[in-house]
């Protein structure tokens, strides 16, 4: 049989669900919504007494705030952004023989990223508080890029899974910062400061350009060892698009990832009279990817193949 990066040619992405594994897999990525419409139909008094307040943290709201939501309308978004993301990175996983690895990633990332996203909200000094799943779930989008690198490099022989994953991750991080650039210069930053209210957009604006120019030069370094580091990638992608079933899975995996931050970082920040924490979502995206990639890194170098 015909086989392309190492795998056989004519066998679809969904063969591998065909196991009992898949269903302790759909049982764990259930039982988060589960946990989000528990939580939702508490009083909500209860509600918000579980949001984790800047002015009084502590260990146990920074935790729970991730699985609560005050409005219906954060719970929805964040359901929908959940019923994209998980399904389409553990197809990406199960089809490239990496289930265990997702397992491994979800499950880190659903325990370690709600304290440690509250807690790295203090470094900005602000009143009020945070809750709801979005930061969380922006960590779980941090996988894609090495789940569509690793799918490009094993199923179609494209680019290498290191050298692709951070390139993906880069080109994620250049379009939110177009897009924040894009809300703080339409609406403007302030920061409370000795009793009155200071505008900062100026220069947030001017770190933004300046981060856009180095990851401009970023993409363009990542761009040019990936592009020389295999053969001929226009015969390459014509390959690709003759293995059904691997290439639209990996052509819906690139959409969602394109297209997910439009949702989570609109350059109108305001939604349904709240604020939007674009620095909570920054941080998940980076510390998803972060986690996954250095897993990677760890299970090549220590333990082989996964």
């Amino acid at each position: 049989m015909d086989r392309v990066g190492g795998t056989d040619a004519t066998e679809g992405p969904f063969e591998s669900l065909r196991t009992p594994a898949t269903a302790a897999d759909l049982l764990l990525v259930l039982a988060v919504p589960a946990a989000l419409l528990a939580a939702a139909m508490l009083p909500l008094s209860v509600r918000r007494s579980l949001v984790f307040e800047y002015a009084d943290p502590t260990l146990y709201t920074a935790t729970v705030s991730a699985f609560v939501h005050v409005g219906p309308g954060h719970l929805a978004v964040n359901l929908a952004g959940y019923a994209l993301v998980v399904p389409v990175a553990y197809l990406l996983s199960v089809a490239n023989g990496e289930r265990r690895r997702f397992r491994v990633a979800f499950v880190s990332l659903l325990v370690a990223c709600p304290p440690l996203l509250s807690y790295l909200n203090l470094a900005i000094v602000r009143t009020g508080g945070s809750a709801g799943f979005s930061g969380v779930l922006l960590a779980l989008y941090g996988y894609l890029p090495l789940a569509l690198a690793t799918h490009a490099e094993r199923q179609f022989d494209i680019g290498r899974r290191r050298t692709t994953a951070p390139l993906l991750f880069f080109v994620g991080l250049t379009l939110i910062t177009l897009l924040t650039l894009g809300a703080v210069a339409t609406y403007g930053v302030t920061v409370p400061y000795r009793g009155r209210t200071v505008a900062v957009g100026h220069v947030i604006t001017a770190t933004l350009v300046g981060l856009l120019a180095a990851l401009a030069l970023v993409l363009a370094l990542y761009a040019l060892s990936a592009t020389g580091e295999r053969g001929d990638w226009r015969e390459r992608l014509r390959t690709a698009a003759d293995r059904a079933g691997h290439f639209e899975l990996a052509v819906v995996g690139l959409g969602l990832f394109l297209m997910l931050p439009l949702a989570t970082f609109p350059v109108d920040p305001v939604v349904g009279g709240r604020v939007l924490n674009l620095y909570t979502h920054l941080l998940g995206y980076a510390l998803g990817f972060i986690a996954s990639y250095v897993l990677v890194v760890v299970e090549s170098e220590w333990l082989g193949p996964p």
